[in-house]
């Protein structure tokens, strides 16, 4: 059997020969690689981090677009691309994630407000897939797997650096002294995005270079910072647990950096946190005083209406992005709300079966990037998997914790994580097929 991520000239290796060809993580790319990597690698930028949000003024260019719509072309147009790329059966979070795409599709005809549904998958949706599928096919090794990271952690370091300048018409400061990038995200989201990126680049440090290492160290005290001016308690609660893992997670020498990372955090969480930020988090543990539990509009009842549109409509749902039509509907007032968690909008909008394959995605992405981490420590598959299946474990936990509190069931932050999750077992499963292999013809020979 060959594997998923080598390209055909060297599956064709047998015996001695493998032994002496270049291993794929040390090997020349081809021009084809390059584009296809760093192509992905902007779309992370553009779609993840939302970077473009703070220069408005290339919104009328469509830099996004243009630029997944040249990605896919050099994919497609490149024999090494389709002769050599990842099959959707070899890559569960993708097959699951396009499973969500098409019963979006499916249940148009039912959706309380189809044409809005019909706008959403084509204008948000539908891309966001393709940028998983992009994902899987351009992470085929530990350099393109850092390539990509690094625009990820890049990107949260260039938005808290233009929170702290107010570089920018979008970057605001509401009336809580709470610090977001208007758009795309706001403070809440923002929170959410540095809870992802911050396992990343903390894992990136083992067999990064110096100056790497000097520039991940900065972000990771950036997105830190961050956290603080956003004010969100989503994204300090999944800051606490994903902290907690990553030192659980990591070697001795991790442990260290940990240590390190934990000092400067609670530094900079008590010189620079304002008090209207504890005063915030403080409702975490007298959640009578939040609003979320007493109003009308607040989370709990909410999340109480979700749950009807569902007993209501429990194998349809209301149609994709249709979530505050339904709390019109549903709910005590007249009021179109979003959801405010993840999983109670993909259950409300897509039903029973958009929960178990979003459940399935986040299963086979925390339980494959478990495993891979194991058996990579064993010996028994590549030890530079370790620190990619670390990131995707912690991150994905950290999304979580953070997203519950918000509405990001088909977001870019969601969808990059199941494509690295995607990339990371296709790989493992790459590796495990040659090791397979080899077995069998020493065993021949």
């Amino acid at each position: 059997m060959s594997s998923v991520y080598e390209n055909p000239a060297e599956l064709e290796l047998t015996g001695d020969a493998m032994a002496d060809a270049e291993p794929l993580d040390r090997a020349r790319p081809s021009r084809y690689r390059l584009l296809l990597v760093w192509g992905t690698a902007l779309l992370t930028l553009f779609f993840v981090t939302q970077i473009l949000q703070l220069f408005p003024t290339l919104g009328s260019f469509q830099v996004a677009k243009i630029t997944v719509l040249i990605v896919a072309v050099v994919f497609i147009s490149s024999r090494e691309g389709i002769t050599s790329r990842v099959r959707i059966k070899q890559a569960p979070q993708l097959k699951y994630a396009i499973g969500i795409l098409l019963l979006a599709i499916i249940t148009i005809p039912f959706s309380l407000w189809p044409s809005n549904s019909i706008g959403f998958i084509v204008e948000v949706f539908a891309k966001n897939i393709v940028f998983v599928y992009l994902l899987v096919q351009a992470v085929r090794s530990d350099r393109e797997a850092r390539v990509v990271a690094f625009a990820l952690v890049a990107g949260c370091a260039m938005i808290v650096l233009a929170m702290l300048t107010n570089f920018g018409p979008e970057v605001k400061i509401a009336e809580d002294e709470r610090l977001n990038v208007a758009g795309t995200y706001d403070a809440n989201d923002l929170a959410l995005l540095f809870v992802v990126a911050l396992p990343f680049a903390f894992f990136m440090l083992r067999g990064s270079r110096l100056f790497q290492q000097i520039f991940l160290i900065a972000a990771i005290g950036l997105m830190l910072v961050g956290l603080v001016k956003t004010g969100s308690r989503g994204g300090f609660l999944g800051l606490i647990v994903i902290g907690v893992l990553m030192f659980l997670r990591g070697s001795k020498q991790a442990r260290k950096y940990t240590l390190i990372t934990a000092i400067v955090g609670v530094s900079l969480f008590a010189f620079a946190a304002p008090a209207s930020y504890w005063n915030r988090i403080s409702t975490i543990f007298d959640y009578e005083k939040d609003y979320n539990a007493r109003a009308e509009e607040g989370r709990f009842a909410i999340w109480r209406t979700g749950l009807e549109m569902f007993a209501a409509r429990p194998l349809t749902g209301v149609g994709i992005y249709c979530f505050s039509i339904g709390h019109s509907k549903f709910g005590d007032t007249r009021l179109q709300m979003s959801p405010h968690n993840s999983i109670i909008q993909i259950t409300a909008e897509l039903g029973i079966g958009g929960l178990a394959l979003f459940a399935l995605i986040v299963w086979r992405s925390l339980a494959s990037a478990r495993r891979i981490r194991r058996r990579a420590r064993e010996d028994l598959a590549p030890e530079n998997l370790i620190w990619l299946a670390s990131a995707v474990e912690i991150s994905f936990i950290g999304f979580l914790v953070s997203a519950f509190f918000l509405t990001h069931a088909y977001s870019a932050i969601f969808c990059f994580l199941a494509g690295m999750s995607a990339a990371l077992f296709a790989r493992y499963e790459g590796d495990r097929r040659q090791r397979l292999d080899a077995e069998g013809e020493v065993e021949y020979a």
